[in-house]
């Protein structure tokens, strides 16, 4: 285990952040005398991955953990694999396509860990983390006890799990391995790529249709590396249809997903688009113009700025369609 003070708390905002303290730990060994570090302390506690889905504060006086497992461990009799929660996601993808493992693909170059993937339960192209994952494997740093968490245990639902706001750290995920065994690729993102790109999706292998995922994700999403951001900010929000404001706006100008016959999932990119107009201007953060959900940073913005703006996005979507929008990344106090 290893204590480090006052440390940068690395993020993709590049928000220029600092922490009181900052702990690695990279054995399960550890976890008792990190139980007594935290104790001693008394501190609130904040556990992270590769801080690609916070928006931290300049100065956190608290304890930042952050988890070094990287292990890979394919358990044949089990059809499942075991990762340690700080492989790249991505990294962790590319090696299932490699193995010819299905179910995996359509999660392609979502930047991150292995160990943040249940938590707010990542999802993209009609595909969600918590349809490929078995078990979790955690430290409750307050009880001081380890937990292995089945599926059903995490509760997951639509970007978000049980896990969240948990005193938990994850260190091991076992993931399914046999339960898919062939593409899918009905998402209107792809078949509009495909059509536009000539792509017969019936013939493809698995390892192309996770380049076309990454050829997708480039075309509307930005590199964080290049320009500073946490992917989407807002989720998809779901709502009685009928009271959605439709006095500017008709709802053929929404993009709306039916649930049941009243209930439906609004895209929040449609609404923030309708909007962007209404919107205040700020110097340091702005939307990014192929993708309205994704806020980017010029690298010198503070988190009073970014929430600043995303507050100023919930007022005018909110007065404009009566939709109220969530923060998706996980703000740190």
């Amino acid at each position: 285990m290893n204590i480090l003070s006052n440390h940068n708390i690395s993020n993709s905002l590049k928000i220029d952040s600092k922490c009181r303290f900052f702990v690695e730990i990279n054995k399960v060994t550890e976890f008792e005398n990190l139980y007594k570090f935290i104790n001693e302390q008394n501190l609130p506690v904040l556990v992270i991955g590769e801080g690609t889905n916070i928006v931290p504060k300049d100065y956190f006086e608290g304890i930042v953990i952050k988890p070094i497992f990287n292990k890979v461990q394919y358990n044949t009799n089990e059809s499942t694999v075991s990762v340690g929660s700080s492989v790249n996601w991505h990294s962790f993808v590319k090696e299932m396509i490699e193995n010819k493992i299905y179910g995996f693909e359509n999660l392609s170059l979502i930047p991150g860990s292995v160990g943040a993937s249940p938590i707010q339960n990542i999802g993209a192209y009609g595909q969600e983390v918590s349809n490929l994952i078995a078990r979790v494997d955690c430290f409750d740093y307050v009880n001081n006890k380890f937990l292995s968490l089945s599926n059903s245990d995490c509760n997951f639902s639509y970007r978000k799990s049980s896990l969240k706001d948990k005193p938990y750290i994850i260190f091991n995920i076992d993931f399914i391995t046999n339960g898919f065994k062939s593409l899918n690729l009905e998402y209107e993102s792809i078949q509009n790529h495909a059509k536009e790109n000539n792509i017969n999706l019936s013939s493809i292998s698995l390892n192309r249709a996770s380049e076309i995922i990454v050829d997708i994700r480039n075309s509307i999403l930005p590199d964080p590396i290049q320009v500073p951001n946490v992917g989407s900010f807002f989720k998809n929000p779901t709502i009685n249809k009928n009271e959605i404001n439709t006095s500017k706006f008709n709802l053929e100008d929404l993009i709306i997903w039916q649930h049941d016959s009243d209930i439906v999932k609004v895209g929040a990119a449609r609404l923030i688009q309708l909007v962007k107009n209404d919107l205040e201007n700020f110097n340091n953060v702005s939307i990014y113009s192929n993708h309205a959900l994704v806020l980017i940073s010029n690298g010198i913005a503070t988190q009073r700025e970014i929430l600043s703006f995303a507050n100023n996005i919930k007022d005018v979507v909110n007065e404009t369609f009566n939709i109220a929008l969530d923060i998706e990344p996980t703000v740190i106090n």
